[in-house]
């Protein structure tokens, strides 16, 4: 019996990296799943591998900032799959125009972070909360970041205040929306992935592999990257919990995420009332 038999799942910036990651997860786990994202050829072909014959898994390009584009996205869940019981709402990232400096940060740079981030997070929440409301559960997975104080020296992020910006807009609009949703049955939460290296070719491996090799030896002394596997491990677990069990929470990572059982901690000494840890649970 996996954690998500006979669910629908929609995941967006699912083409590669912790989208595709997070997908294959809840696929594994017993999910029919949705896979969305900008690149139709790319997200098609990821669906593929997640399941040749398209019966399990398909992919559809969508917009997630583009509310028509999101409608279309659930009239393909629905029609295919009958539902929507998760969202994990991964599409965002920070761009590829490095801007370290507020006074060359454009409009344009800021507003297209934004939309693609909190936006995106607000249209597909907007979208799936009706069906979700009428089934009487359901499950929303934000990503905001762990960097969410702000980066220190080099980092994987590209126009790094806009990111940092409309990543803590997201654990606001979680914290608000779980509240609103609760006594409908449906969970929302976040998790703060920290220093995740995609696979080669990937927005977040391609920033990294451009630094130069003082940078990246920094970078990796900070902190342990983590892998996207584990994301989609960290995914599956917390889209599994209803809302009596856990919602409003900013979840961080701590130790290994891969094959194994999970356990959710109450962080104390977390900037956030409602942050917490999620961790391997002890195995006698």
């Amino acid at each position: 019996m996996g954690l998500h038999d006979g669910k629908v799942a929609i995941v967006t910036g699912a083409a590669q990296g912790i989208g595709f990651a997070v997908a294959s997860r809840l696929a594994e786990q017993g999910a029919q799943v949705v896979l969305g994202d900008l690149q139709s050829a790319k997200v098609e072909a990821a669906a593929a591998r997640i399941d040749p014959n398209g019966r399990r898994a398909i992919g559809c390009a969508v917009d997630v900032s583009d509310t028509a584009a999101v409608s279309r996205l659930i009239e393909v869940a629905v029609g295919r799959f009958g539902g929507v019981d998760v969202l994990a709402n991964v599409a965002g990232g920070s761009g590829s125009v490095i801007v370290e400096q507020i006074e060359d940060m454009t409009d344009e740079i800021w507003n297209n972070v934004v939309a693609s981030n909190l936006r995106g997070t607000f249209v597909c929440s907007r979208a799936v909360v009706p069906l979700m409301k009428k089934a009487g559960r359901g499950a929303i997975v934000n990503f905001a970041t762990g960097s969410i104080r702000g980066f220190q020296g080099k980092s994987t992020s590209a126009a790094r205040l806009a990111y940092v910006s409309a990543k803590a807009g997201i654990i606001g609009f979680t914290n608000q929306l779980s509240g609103d949703l609760k006594r409908f049955g449906i969970a929302v939460n976040v998790i703060q992935p920290g220093f995740v290296l995609t696979e080669p070719g990937a927005r977040i491996r391609t920033l990294f592999d451009s630094l130069p090799k003082a940078d990246q030896d920094a970078m990796l002394a900070r902190r342990t990257p983590r892998t996207p596997e584990e994301l989609g491990w960290a995914t599956a677990f917390v889209a599994a919990q209803g809302a009596d069990a856990l919602t409003g929470a900013a979840l961080r990572l701590s130790g290994p995420m891969v094959n194994c059982d999970l356990k959710i901690i109450h962080d104390p000494e977390g900037q956030l009332a409602s942050t917490a840890k999620l961790e391997q649970a002890f195995v006698s």
